[in-house]
């Protein structure tokens, strides 16, 4: 019944959209320079509203279910409210992103181990249990999630989160690549680097070189390492990594972690093709085209191993 499918899928060059796997996208944004308590920061605001736009604008993310809190807007209860919204708001099939640009801490623990706080605008360094905000309160508020996938990009410095090593999928060998990272479940974290680390930001950048490399990451090409128009958080998390540590000249190395055993994706589909030559738009489409058409295909796939009601 379906033999004529990929002939006719490829023939009208269908090619892989944010609708095709997500319902809705949710973000929270972050970004806080004029601490009450604590140093202030020059370029965190100006990072946090780049970001929103960005996501915005260019990766199908509508404004009225994306969440802006700058200064002292940024509360220890307003991010906790807020993601919390989402959390409740968010279904099955969409995906959450929690951007945040400040301060962090890492506390040792008496008998080992570290716990990592994000510092909201009132927040004290030397009180941090008491008004700042433990990533493993945020990690477990995720995993109590219906979303589908979750991601935590975090322009601050520290260690502390309980995190798992997993493996990725290998996109070279698994033929349904693509439907396995967009249909399981993730709750990914990248980080701007370490514990001792320091967050750089500098006038002639007006961005940390977290975000200034994060916004560059995700135009057109950068992180999309296989040219396939999807950058998924590994790319870059990989992306970063490697850029941040040089404009950082070593002192700062974002990190890349999952927060759970699920083996998805979050994923940004690239819109704007217009970048490309005549060549590199033919071989992108191509490679759209064959992954969708994969998905596609095991989606009629598994609706025909269905027993019948």
């Amino acid at each position: 019944m379906y033999k004529f499918l990929p002939i006719l899928l490829f023939a009208y060059g269908l090619a892989l959209t944010t609708e095709d796997i997500y319902d809705n996208s949710y973000a929270l944004i972050i970004g806080i320079n004029e601490y009450q308590n604590v140093k202030k920061l020059s370029y965190a605001v100006n990072d946090a509203k780049a970001i929103y736009n960005k996501l915005i604008n260019e990766y199908d993310f509508h404004n009225n279910k994306v969440k802006l809190l700058l200064d002292m807007k940024a509360t220890n209860y307003n991010i906790k409210k807020e993601f919390n919204s989402i959390v409740l708001s968010a279904g099955s099939n969409d995906r959450i992103l929690i951007y945040f640009a400040g301060h962090g801490e890492t506390m040792p623990l008496p008998d080992g181990g570290e716990m990592g706080y994000l510092i909201p605008w009132e927040g004290e360094s030397n009180n941090l249990y008491m008004t700042s905000i433990p990533m493993s309160e945020l990690k477990q508020l995720s995993l109590m999630s219906k979303a589908k996938h979750i991601l935590y990009l975090v322009d601050a410095c520290y260690s502390g989160l309980a995190t798992t090593n997993y493996r990725s999928l290998n996109n070279e060998k698994q033929s349904n690549y693509i439907s396995k990272i967009t249909n399981n479940k993730s709750r990914q974290i990248i980080t701007a680097g370490g514990k001792d680390e320091q967050v750089i930001e500098k006038s002639e950048w007006g961005h940390s070189a977290f975000t200034k490399n994060l916004l560059s990451g995700l135009s057109y090409k950068n992180a999309d390492y296989n040219s396939d128009y999807i950058i998924t958080a590994s790319e870059l998390g990989l992306y970063l990594s490697e850029r941040v540590t040089i404009d950082s000249d070593g002192q700062q190395t974002p990190k890349f972690d999952r927060m759970s055993m699920d083996e998805g994706e979050f994923v940004f589909i690239i819109n704007d093709r217009n970048m490309l030559t005549k060549d590199e738009k033919i071989i992108a489409q191509l490679k759209a085209d064959n992954a969708n058409l994969r998905m596609r295909l095991e989606q009629l796939e598994s609706m025909q191993e269905q027993p019948p009601y």
